[in-house]
């Protein structure tokens, strides 16, 4: 599974396919297969968490489409039974059986005749006591790896469950987008002959590594450029424009 963790060569301007290979995707793949390749005697379970913007969601579609895991994201109304059906039709079962019970059964069969490593995205809408100890069910049934993303406080939260808390092997925190994932962005997105690498990273900083905001300045850097009937934008073009970093902005005075 190492092969999984080397990351796709910098994408050059052109139509964008994919995603572009930014660091948090490596951080997470990482993550996965420190669980998946544990000593027998070791625990499988995993933690992905930070900042919302910080690319998660996309970092963890991308793990489960390399390692062939099952992708779930899950949502602020679910409860046991909709986990437990949720990660039965990824299986591909098709009749369920009715019981919480007899389900986490049939489940736990089917994954120890084909294992596949779980990811379960949005993880903090989970973190309550019936929910936790199903996973941790199937996760001691199967020895799978279970991997797990959330926001910040997500590892404080499973703490209030030690026999949860204490199987976890890894906990990576994810890091916010670098200059040079400023730079893939743009390529990614077919700006590089019109976006200067300075101001990629200036974005980059001013939206204090936040992708989904740099993503957003790339884009209305685009917006502008076709506005304005430029071809090319760097740092000492954009001045003092502002940057989209979410920020509140403040309220001038009448006499400003």
């Amino acid at each position: 599974m190492q092969n999984l963790l080397t990351r796709p060569a910098p994408a050059t301007a052109g139509p964008r396919t994919g995603h572009a290979p930014l660091a948090n995707m490596a951080l997470m793949m990482q993550t996965l297969v420190d669980c998946t390749e544990a000593d027998e005697d070791q625990p499988r379970l995993g933690l992905f968490y930070g900042f919302s913007g910080y690319g998660k969601t996309v970092a963890a579609a991308y793990a489960a489409a390399l390692s062939g895991g099952i992708y779930i994201e899950a949502k602020s109304l679910w409860n046991a039974r909709t986990v437990l059906e949720r990660l039965a039709v990824e299986l591909g079962l098709i009749k369920l059986e009715r019981t919480q019970a007899r389900l986490l059964h049939q489940i736990i069969d089917e994954i120890n005749r084909a294992p596949r490593p779980i990811i379960i995205d949005e993880m903090d809408h989970l973190v309550k006591k019936l929910i936790v100890d199903v996973i941790r069910d199937i996760h001691d049934a199967t020895s799978i790896a279970i991997l797990m993303i959330g926001e910040e406080a997500l590892p404080t939260k499973l703490k209030e469950w030690d026999r949860f808390d204490n199987r976890i092997l890894v906990a990576q925190p994810a890091q916010p987008a670098s200059a040079e994932d400023a730079l893939l962005l743009r390529n990614h997105y077919g700006l590089a002959d019109l976006i200067s690498d300075d101001l990629a990273m200036y974005f980059a900083e001013k939206c204090r590594g936040v992708t989904r905001r740099i993503v957003n300045n790339l884009k209305a850097a685009k917006r502008l450029a076709n506005t304005e009937g430029v071809d090319h934008m760097d740092r000492l073009w954009w001045g003092n424009r502002p940057v989209s970093s979410g920020e509140i902005p403040t309220r001038r005075s009448m006499g400003a």
